[in-house]
């Protein structure tokens, strides 16, 4: 076998260690998440038990609020009825309130309360921790190496395999 099919071969290979590894590296980032989660929890003295479209809901209501189920659902790319169900969740959790126009009293929109924003918090550190952690781990690379890298990954992205 030459030499390209063989690299191919090998890049294969890593690209479906990857894959599979992802499944682990999500467990260990909900297993941090549920360790902060823990501790908010005996704070507040609340059982949250949140999944993780509800804290990505969270998430998106704090980067972005106030904002209505329609934006929340492009955002997060859940459907309108799943933004219903999950916003029904986090009002009786008090984490998000409602809030409506006074000039339009069809439209709701959400905002996080003072628990909702503790959450918040703690999301969007343990994301910027793995983002800071990245950013070195790319630091051993030329300029020419990220921007193949780059183009790999978006072909990757939108390859239907």
């Amino acid at each position: 076998m030459h030499k390209p099919e063989l690299s191919k071969q090998w890049i294969f290979k890593l690209f479906f260690q990857l894959v599979t590894q992802q499944d682990m590296r999500d467990s260990k980032f909900t297993i941090r998440f549920g360790e902060k989660l823990k501790m908010l929890e005996a704070e507040l003295n609340l059982k949250l038990d949140l999944t993780l479209s509800e804290i990505h809901l969270i998430a998106c209501i704090g980067d972005y609020g106030p904002i209505n189920v329609t934006m929340i659902s492009e955002k997060t790319n859940l459907t309108k009825g799943s933004v219903t169900r999950i916003s029904k969740k986090l009002l009786k959790l008090d984490l998000i309130k409602r809030q409506q126009l006074l000039d339009n009293k069809k439209e709701v929109y959400f905002r996080l309360t003072g628990k909702g924003e503790k959450l918040h918090n703690i999301h969007n550190r343990l994301h910027q921790d793995i983002e800071q952690r990245f950013m070195g781990f790319l630091d051993k690379y030329t300029p020419e190496q990220l921007a193949f890298s780059r183009e790999l990954l978006q072909d990757l992205l939108e390859w239907d395999y």
